[in-house]
C-alpha cells in the first residue's frame, strides 16, 4: 500500500500564498464584542447596582472604591487603544 499524497492537503491548509488581513479580523472581533455587550445589556449602572444589592453595608465602601479603580483603569486602557 502506498502512502497518502500530501500535496493536496498542503495546498489546502497552507497559508503561504494567502494574505491575511489581520486589521480586518481585529475590527470584526471588536464589532462582535460590541454587539454582544449591547445584546447582554450590561452597563456600568447595572454593575454598581449588582454590587450594592448583593453586598453587606459594611463591605460596600470597599467595593465602591474598587469599582472606581476599575473604572479608572478602563478609561486609561480605552485612551491607549484609541
Amino acid at each position: 500500500m502506498s502512502p497518502p499524497r500530501l500535496t493536496g492537503a498542503l495546498r489546502s491548509f497552507s497559508t503561504v500564498s494567502k494574505q491575511d488581513d489581520l486589521k480586518q479580523d481585529i475590527y470584526d472581533l471588536k464589532g462582535s464584542l460590541h454587539e454582544k455587550s449591547h445584546a447582554d445589556g450590561l452597563t456600568w449602572q447595572k454593575i454598581v447596582q449588582f454590587f450594592t444589592q448583593h453586598l453587606e453595608k459594611k463591605d460596600q465602601p470597599v467595593a465602591t472604591l474598587e469599582l472606581k479603580n476599575i473604572l479608572q483603569a478602563a478609561k486609561q486602557i480605552s485612551r491607549r487603544l484609541y
